[in-house]
């Protein structure tokens, strides 16, 4: 099964990306958090595939993030919001290459991303989403921002392995990662939005 037709992580929230997505951008942080574990794995799964240096990943995973909690309104089918957030990761992730290749000599280095290069608008709004989403990140206590790091922005992987990379208990892993999101959700919901929405995939 490939990352853009990856099912969603199983929930005790049955609720429908509609209804959740709808909650969310009326401020229901309990809906974003929902969202966020249902399709955390598969952002991460594309993001990966890039094989981008840490840093980098993680950029493109909270810009992918925000872009969701910036434009869910303009999603059409929210059904299939995981290929909506596959699109999103992948474009953000090919933007990424290619301001870090701008400087290569070599006439032909841009022809393989033609169709992949962003508008100047893009450009802007990527720009913008970037400073505010590693404004709001670097708020975060040490702990929360690392155990975000590693649920959201790196492969998969156990609650066990989790617990051993960030020294937090097995039980206390969930409702932290709760309370993160939920603070991180304000913190980005708080700031002025970008004016220009997102183009659903």
């Amino acid at each position: 099964m490939s990352a853009d037709t990856a099912a969603p992580i199983a929930t005790d929230d049955h609720r429908t990306n509609g209804a959740l997505l709808h909650a969310a951008s009326a401020g229901d942080q309990r809906a974003w958090a929902e969202l966020v574990a249902r399709y955390s794995g598969l952002v991460a799964a594309v993001v990966a595939g890039f094989r981008l240096q840490d840093s980098d990943a993680a950029d493109v995973v909270q810009n992918t993030w925000m872009r969701l909690f910036r434009y869910s309104a303009t999603i059409r089918d929210a059904e299939k919001l995981g290929g909506w957030l596959a699109t999103t990761a992948r474009r953000e992730a090919l933007a990424l290459i290619r301001r870090s290749h701008t400087d290569i000599p070599s006439d032909s280095a841009g022809d393989t991303l033609a169709a992949t290069a962003p508008s100047p608008e893009d450009t802007v709004i990527t720009a913008e989403t970037h400073a505010e989403v590693r404004a709001a990140a670097g708020t975060l206590t040490g702990r929360r921002r690392l155990l975000v790091e590693v649920l959201f922005y790196q492969p998969p992987q156990s609650y066990e392995e989790v617990s051993r990379r960030t020294g937090m208990p097995l039980g206390s892993i969930g409702p932290t990662r709760r309370r993160t999101l939920q603070e991180l959700h304000h913190l980005l919901c708080s700031r002025a939005p970008v004016a220009s929405p997102a183009r659903a995939a």
